[in-house]
């Protein structure tokens, strides 16, 4: 099962391993990202993050279709984690929303060209923008900044008209 759909441009680490996996009870994070996949040593670095019982995999954007629909109806508490805000249209297009949360969390998110800081270290650009108002008016998905689930949380329907 889907637990956390998460964007991150950090992917997995030290807060994500000690905070987000305890805090949703995690035993497997699925990293879709093209650049760590393609580079065999970052790929090997995401895949060994893991600490204790937990099942960490990297796929790119193509290729993770088949892995999700897998982690979709598998018993695990699964994350569903990447870089970039494009991706989550990638993924929710991919199963049609079916079987993922209707919630994106968003934390750390990278400074681009016109972007906004909506929350601590979380731009939002134009092009993110439209990614977020797609997913809602698509599938029903709130989208939500917060870096960790104890910190203060965002919502994006309360501050999507200044985008």
């Amino acid at each position: 099962m889907i637990s956390v759909v998460r964007n991150d441009d950090r992917l997995v680490h030290g807060q994500c391993m000690t905070r987000i996996v305890q805090h949703f009870q995690l035993k497997h994070i699925i990293v879709i990202d093209d650049a760590t996949y393609g580079n065999s040593i970052l790929k090997l670095c995401v895949e060994k993050a893991a600490m204790g019982d937990y099942k960490i995999e990297c796929f790119n954007s193509t290729n993770f279709v088949e892995p999700l629909k897998a982690a979709i109806n598998d018993k695990l508490s699964t994350m569903v984690v990447f870089r970039f805000p494009p991706i989550a249209k990638l993924v929710y297009d991919a199963v049609k929303g079916e079987g993922l949360p209707k919630e994106l969390m968003v934390g750390p998110c990278q400074v681009t060209e016109g972007a906004k800081e909506v929350n601590t270290g979380a731009f939002v650009s134009k092009e993110y923008a439209e990614v977020f108002n797609y997913l809602l008016d698509t599938y029903g998905v709130e989208t939500y900044f917060q870096p960790v689930p104890d910190m203060k949380r965002v919502d994006w329907k309360n501050i999507k008209s200044q985008f």
